[in-house]
């Protein structure tokens, strides 16, 4: 019971400080006498890329330039007081309707799911490569970049070129078949390469294939079969 009280108070001192900081942000176009009254409609802007937004900012902008240049040639008058106090209320109002938009992490479009498996991908690739440069002895272990040994860890697709078969030369990158098995015949009677240039230099492989699966490809240090 101590625990759960304890996680309810931490999370109604959370919101209320939330809605605090939520209420001095709105506040800035007064609290900064009209100086900052673009801010809100500016932060609004950058998370929506909306045109109305963008009208809103460079108006206050351009209005809150000329307060501060009047400040500094020591304007005063009806006129430039009217346009202070219309500044402020008028990033006021923005910021009022900016709040969600600025602060509301809901109201951002979830991605497409193609598009986060894409992204996932990208990036269990990227820890696969951290590990086999860090630690080749456990890539192995890891089975990185060996699809043909159906090992658990996710690599995002990686393929180990100096130790995967024909057959998934041509499934995972798209090699032509004869390409595929002229290239591990004749990888595997060199007992392997030592670098994707020597590969280059070496296989007689059509360059485009290797430019075409860069981001799959990698290459442990060859161990015979």
């Amino acid at each position: 019971m101590t625990g759960r009280s304890s996680t309810q108070h931490e999370s109604t001192g959370s919101g209320v400080a939330r809605l605090v900081g939520h209420g001095i942000w709105m506040l800035i176009p007064v609290l900064s006498l009209s100086f900052l009254a673009f801010l809100p409609a500016v932060q609004a802007w950058w998370r929506a890329r909306t045109a109305g937004w963008l009208i809103t900012a460079l108006i206050l902008t351009a209005s809150c330039a000329v307060i501060v240049t009047g400040m500094a040639r020591d304007a005063g008058g009806a006129g430039y007081g009217a346009l202070i106090i219309g500044t402020g209320l008028g990033g006021l109002v923005a910021a009022a309707i900016a709040r969600p938009v600025v602060f509301d992490r809901r109201a951002e479009p979830e991605l497409d799911p193609a598009v986060r498996a894409v992204l996932d991908g990208r990036e269990r690739r990227r820890q696969a490569r951290e590990i086999l440069e860090r630690d080749p002895a456990m890539a192995v272990e890891l089975g990185i970049g060996r699809p043909d040994l159906r090992g658990g860890y996710d690599d995002g697709g990686l393929v180990d070129i100096n130790h995967v078969g024909s057959d998934d030369l041509v499934a995972m990158l798209g090699w032509p078949r004869a390409a595929a098995d002229g290239f591990v015949a004749d990888r595997d009677r060199r007992r392997g390469y030592a670098s994707l240039t020597e590969i280059a230099a070496l296989s007689g492989l059509d360059p485009s294939l290797l430019d075409h699966g860069a981001e799959r490809i990698v290459l442990l240090p060859y161990r015979p079969r």
